[in-house]
C-alpha cells in the first residue's frame, strides 16, 4: 500500500466555489419576501391575582410547614410534663420533681406577669400628667 503524500504546496490555491453576482445585495429582501405576514395580536392584561397567586401559594406552604414543625416538635420540658401526666405523676427522683415544679412555676410566673400587666390602668396615669 503505497500512499502518496499530499503537501500543501502541491494544492492549487484557487477557490472552486463562487457566489452569483449580486447575491448578497438582494439576500435580505429575498428572504423577507418569502416569510408570511404575521399580524401581532394585542397583549392581554394580566390581573393582580394572577401575578400574586404563586407568591401566596408559596407563603401558605411555608406557613403550613412551620405549623407542622411547631406541632410535631415538642420541647423537652413539655415532653417531660406529658410523661408525668400519662404516667400518673410517678415522680421517683428529685430531678423529676424539680423539673415538674420548675415547669409549673414558670407557667405561674408568666400568668402572674400577664395579670399584672393587663390589669394596670394606664389611662389614668396619662391623664394626670
Amino acid at each position: 500500500m503505497d500512499k502518496k503524500r499530499i503537501l500543501l504546496k502541491d494544492i492549487n490555491k484557487v477557490e472552486p466555489f463562487r457566489t452569483p453576482e449580486g447575491y448578497f445585495e438582494n439576500f435580505v429582501g429575498g428572504i423577507m419576501s418569502q416569510l408570511p405576514n404575521v399580524v401581532q395580536e394585542e397583549t392581554k392584561s394580566v390581573g393582580l391575582w394572577t401575578k400574586v397567586r404563586p407568591w401566596i401559594y408559596m407563603a401558605a406552604m411555608i406557613a403550613g410547614l412551620a405549623l407542622m414543625i411547631r406541632v410535631f416538635t415538642v420541647s423537652q420540658s413539655q415532653q417531660g410534663i406529658k410523661s408525668y401526666a400519662s404516667g400518673g405523676l410517678n415522680l421517683t427522683s428529685s430531678s423529676d420533681i424539680d423539673e415538674f415544679y420548675g415547669y409549673y412555676e414558670d407557667g405561674l410566673a408568666r400568668l402572674a406577669y400577664d395579670d399584672a400587666f393587663y390589669s394596670t390602668d394606664y389611662t389614668e396615669d396619662n391623664n394626670s400628667k
